[in-house]
């Protein structure tokens, strides 16, 4: 076994052990639970990534996924002209981002208006049920934030939330935080890919395979430090049915779809433009103090280029790369990784998506820190994303707010750990294979 395979082996420990002391209720752990969702996480991988019909299976959708992005093209091009041409323009954000979540919320919606996502979300929700034997309640939302993320998947559940258990609620909340939704994926491969559909075939085979990973990973967290107390107060899981789409037609399903997408769309540019320019502007000012004591050269030397001096993206290198370091990343490559895993815990994992297509792009990163970093991104877990989900759920149940409330910083830890170990379980295995 290599070196960076017995990081991974330890990784694994490392992350169950902070869960470990961080739970409400240690002796109440359902460690037969935890251990068959860790299982599972590995399994997924293993499967999708050595089962030939598995892994082809895969493959189609992911080429189903660039195709999409490409009729996502279309609709760019008929709006903006040739202001989306990238060989003309280079990479326009909001002009290729914001209809590329239009047109996925207005597919995603269509297949919800014609019942094709609720079976789907069942059927895998029953198969989850089974192995795991999670509660229906839990089974179904786990399943729904796959595909519909964390807005729009608690409304599968919508009916049950005021009754679930304080477990079950924060499993929900979890699941969320720790996953992506359809319709931002296309996003990250137009990051990683740079316009090559080879590359971002590749992308989309890690970040669906790191998408249902994360989904058994949030189980795993939110079990430990969560876990269940109240069994008679669960609810049967044949009473727990996902809840219907109200729309009067197929065209209705559609716009509302689109215009979903469209909030989401505005939303992150907004967040975007209000986030990168601050950074900037914090590094500035580090930049100014890192001068005063100069240690601006030292660490650009020290680093090897990868930093121009003091700044944040330095800093969140200095405290995640110990993270990085158990995922099976080389120590020399600890400090960029951990970068972007502290820009995305604390910014969203947009800019860390960018600012790993950049270290790809200069060669800064190995193709195993690039493949490791592609999950350990995967997933909604940042400080933003606790008010998205604590407003989705307050919205179904008023009256769990302020329990809501009270959680969201250790379901947020949760789920911060669940794409970590995510991440993990893809570098040991493909450290052994």
């Amino acid at each position: 076994m290599s070196g960076l395979a017995i990081q991974g082996l330890c990784g694994f420990i490392f992350l169950i052990a902070i869960a470990f002391i961080f739970s409400e209720n240690r002796k109440a752990i359902n460690w037969r639970l935890v251990l068959s969702a860790f299982i599972l996480q590995n399994i997924l991988f293993l499967l999708i990534k050595h089962v030939p019909a598995v892994s082809g299976l895969l493959q189609l959708i992911s080429a189903g996924l660039l195709k999409f992005m490409d009729y996502a093209g279309e609709g760019s091009e008929f709006v903006f002209g040739s202001l989306v041409d990238m060989k003309q323009h280079g990479f326009v954000f909001a002009l290729v981002v914001v209809p590329t979540i239009v047109f996925f919320g207005s597919v995603i919606s269509l297949f919800y208006f014609f019942g094709i996502m609720q079976r789907v979300i069942m059927v895998l929700a029953f198969l989850l049920r089974k192995t795991l034997k999670l509660s229906g309640v839990e089974s179904l939302v786990v399943i729904s934030d796959i595909f519909l993320g964390q807005s729009e998947g608690p409304m599968v559940i919508g009916p049950y939330v005021s009754k679930m258990t304080r477990s079950e609620l924060a499993c929900a909340f979890v699941a969320g935080l720790a996953n992506l939704s359809g319709s931002t994926l296309g996003i990250y491969l137009s990051f990683l890919g740079g316009g090559d559909h080879a590359q971002e075939m590749l992308f989309a085979q890690s970040l669906l395979t790191a998408t249902f990973m994360n989904a058994a990973s949030a189980i795993v967290f939110a079990k430990i430090i969560f876990p269940e107390t109240e069994y008679d107060k669960i609810m049967d899981a044949k009473d727990v049915k996902a809840d219907a789409m109200q729309a009067n037609s197929a065209i209705d399903a559609v716009m509302h779809g689109a215009f979903v997408g469209m909030k989401v769309g505005i939303a992150i540019c907004a967040a975007l433009l209000a986030i990168i320019p601050l950074v900037h502007a914090i590094d500035g000012v580090l930049m100014m103090v890192g001068d005063l004591i100069n240690i601006n050269t030292w660490i650009k030397t020290m680093s090897s280029g990868a930093f121009d001096g003091f700044s944040l993206e330095f800093i969140f290198g200095l405290i995640f790369r110990f993270f990085a370091f158990f995922m099976g990343i080389a120590w020399s490559e600890t400090l960029q990784v951990g970068s972007l895993l502290g820009q995305k815990v604390a910014i969203n994992e947009f800019v860390a998506y960018m600012s790993l297509g950049k270290m790809k792009a200069a060669g800064l990163l190995s193709d195993n820190a690039v493949f490791i970093s592609t999950f350990a991104l995967a997933s909604f877990s940042n400080f933003s994303s606790i008010g998205i989900s604590m407003g989705a759920f307050s919205a179904l149940a008023p009256g769990r707010q302020a329990e809501l409330s009270k959680m969201g910083f250790k379901a947020l830890f949760a789920a911060i750990l669940a794409g970590f170990m995510t991440a993990t379980v893809a570098g040991f295995w493909n450290h052994v294979f």
